[in-house]
């Protein structure tokens, strides 16, 4: 016959290693998430006026977030970044989330995106090179509730506007 304290040590240990297990998967669902533009069409030009991001979660599991933001450069300078505050996600579903733009110099950033928008959409009228456009993502949240983690991700300007203008899985 076993002992007492035995049996309650294993299901304390089961217990605690099944909600770690299960608060950990976090990691995966978060890294699944997929973000668009809540408006039809997306340029840079709307990054300006802040706006809204639908936010799709198509794990198994639900995530949650507590902070996605992009800064948008060209030619390795910095024109702004636009930051969203985190939600929670349900699996296989959506929600959005609210977003703001902040740059040391809106009147520079304006111009330079709107000639980064004529450029990437073929119009070609300044010698701004679309090319030279990087976007940096950080997705920011947490493991087991309290472990904060962060996953970047780095894109060209025609990569991160065809993601934002791209329906979603959900």
């Amino acid at each position: 016959m076993t002992n007492k304290h035995t049996i309650i040590v294993l299901v304390s240990i089961i217990v605690i290693v099944s909600s770690l297990g299960y608060s950990s998967l976090n990691l995966l669902s978060a890294n699944d998430i997929q973000f668009k533009w809540t408006t039809k069409n997306f340029d840079f030009l709307s990054v300006m006026y802040g706006g809204n991001l639908e936010v799709c979660n198509p794990s198994d599991y639900p995530t949650s977030f507590t902070k996605y933001k992009f800064t948008i450069l060209y030619d390795s300078k910095q024109l702004g970044t636009f930051t969203t505050s985190g939600t929670g996600i349900a699996p296989h579903s959506k929600a959005n989330v609210n977003g703001k733009f902040t740059a040391d110099d809106k009147q520079v950033a304006q111009i330079f995106f709107s000639f980064l928008d004529t450029e990437i959409q073929g119009t070609d009228v300044t010698r701004v090179d679309a090319n030279k456009m990087q976007i940096l993502t950080t997705l920011d949240y947490t493991i087991i509730g309290v472990i904060p983690f962060s996953t970047p991700h780095e894109y060209s300007g025609q990569e991160f506007l065809k993601m934002m203008n791209e329906n979603t899985s959900c």
